[in-house]
């Protein structure tokens, strides 16, 4: 069988229901039409059914339940992580594999091996086994499979037409798809390689010249631009060698807080050396105590490869609202650690 491309890691790595236009939070999913092949959502599904086959082949999903149960959550806003529908799905998913389709799989495994004890087990021998008990768990199980697929997906942001993503999975996961594996592959390859950089680098252009008419938006020669929403002590501004103690919040063109030390309630302290280029370049031109606004170009920021699975995709033009609380050369934040590990030392003898 040929290696599938593993979308379950890809959104492994980031609300409101379905209006009536039939668009979501996001502007990247949509109904789509029947008329009108969405070619990138069929493969997409195409893949997660061929991939939820090839993996779980005992497992005789209720594949209209799973799919509905899918859109309803690509519906909502990317920024629910997780919701009392996820939760109850997961609980659900956790009790059946661990606690019902692991047993049922032994006993399927040692059936076979009365028949044939020096056998080695595959997948075929699982292909008629349903570990089903019945069909009221069968819909059940499907429900919860469909909604944490919708979860793990709708933070990647994909322009995704769920007529088309539904009828994807469901065709491949019947083996009636237009498209075979390596089809879907090109697809999402061609997406993520070719349609995706080029979309977000000029959308992304377009946003920081909309920004860059703001009061009080200046410009460096990279073409970050900044705001200093409170000045600080401009005797103390940090060199690109310096650590810095720091709270921010990121968020996408759309909007969306992708990480904020905010909502974690606790202060992050790096070196300015280990960061993005757009952050080592904004935060030396704020004193500390002050709040500066950064909108970092893309190829500032996580350039071509986005953040690797996570919400930030290549070319990604950022936000980043930043409060500098503290600033320390290299040589000071040593002898720190090393005085707050000789005081351990001493409180443990």
């Amino acid at each position: 069988m040929k290696k599938l491309i593993n979308l379950a890691a890809i959104v492994a790595l980031a609300g409101a229901m379905v209006a009536c236009s039939g668009k979501s939070y996001y502007e990247g999913v949509s109904k789509g039409s029947k008329s009108e092949v969405d070619s990138l959502s069929y493969a997409v599904g195409a893949n997660f059914g061929y991939g939820i086959v090839a993996d779980t082949p005992d497992l005789k999903f209720d594949w209209e339940t799973l799919v509905d149960a899918a859109e309803v959550e690509l519906f909502k806003s990317p920024a629910i992580t997780t919701d009392e529908d996820h939760e109850a799905a997961l609980k659900l998913l956790q009790e059946f594999f661990n606690e019902k389709r692991r047993p049922r799989m032994d006993e399927r495994a040692a059936e076979l091996f009365k028949e044939d004890s020096t056998r080695q087990l595959t997948r075929e021998d699982f292909i008629d086994f349903d570990s089903f008990e019945n069909d009221k768990e069968r819909k059940e199980v499907s429900e919860a499979y469909g909604t944490d697929i919708g979860v793990r997906l709708r933070p990647m942001g994909l322009p995704l037409k769920t007529y088309w993503f539904k009828k994807g999975m469901v065709d491949a996961a019947k083996n009636e798809s237009f498209m075979t594996i390596d089809d879907t592959q090109r697809h999402i390859q061609m997406f993520y390689m070719d349609v995706l950089p080029l979309k977000n680098a000029e959308e992304s252009k377009a946003w920081l010249a909309d920004i860059e008419k703001q009061k009080g938006v200046q410009k460096t020669e990279s073409g970050l631009l900044y705001r200093i929403d409170r000045e600080g002590d401009n005797n103390v501004k940090p060199t690109a060698e310096d650590i810095v103690k720091v709270d921010y919040e990121g968020k996408l063109r759309n909007g969306l807080v992708f990480d904020s030390s905010y909502d974690r309630g606790e202060s992050i302290e790096f070196p300015l050396s280990g960061v993005i280029p757009g952050w080592t370049e904004g935060m030396q031109l704020v004193g500390k105590g002050g709040q500066i606004t950064l909108w970092i170009p893309g190829d500032l920021a996580y350039g071509v490869h986005g953040s690797g699975g996570g919400a930030i995709g290549p070319n990604e033009a950022l936000e980043f609202k930043v409060e500098l609380h503290d600033v320390k050369t290299k040589a000071q934040a040593e002898a720190e650690a090393a005085a707050a590990a000789e005081a351990q030392a001493q409180s443990a003898e």
